[in-house]
């Protein structure tokens, strides 16, 4: 893959993603980067938590409770995620692994493709 080839993918699966995240979970991130390394992509987003749940992720039980409905939620779009990655790539898409951080407002994205995109 060149180098922008691979610039464009970043930005394609950005932009998708951030898109998908707002219409199928109300997460408006403020933020997206996205990074293709070899058979992994990894994708930060910056920013998701709305003003009620940044009040909530202010206490222990809010944090406990936000971290919980956004794993349920993930776990709900992980196939069209996988579609959407499959599409921009031409990779399937081997395993997903999220994480949010509900006192930073961070989500991570980890991809692990059955292909290195080199």
């Amino acid at each position: 893959m060149t180098i922008k080839l691979k610039l464009d993918v970043e930005a394609a699966i950005c932009q998708k993603l951030t898109m998908i995240l707002k219409e199928q979970i109300g997460e408006q991130v403020e933020t997206a980067t996205a990074q293709v390394v070899g058979d992994t992509i990894i994708v930060r987003f910056k920013g998701v938590l709305p003003p009620a749940e940044r009040m909530m992720a202010k206490k222990e039980e809010g944090m406990e409770l936000i971290k919980e409905l956004k794993e349920k939620l993930i776990e709900k779009i992980k196939p069209l995620l996988e579609q959407t990655i499959k599409e921009l790539t031409g990779a399937e898409v081997d395993d997903i692994h999220s994480s949010f951080n509900p006192e930073t407002g961070e989500r991570v994205e980890v991809f692990t493709l059955s292909k290195d995109l080199k």
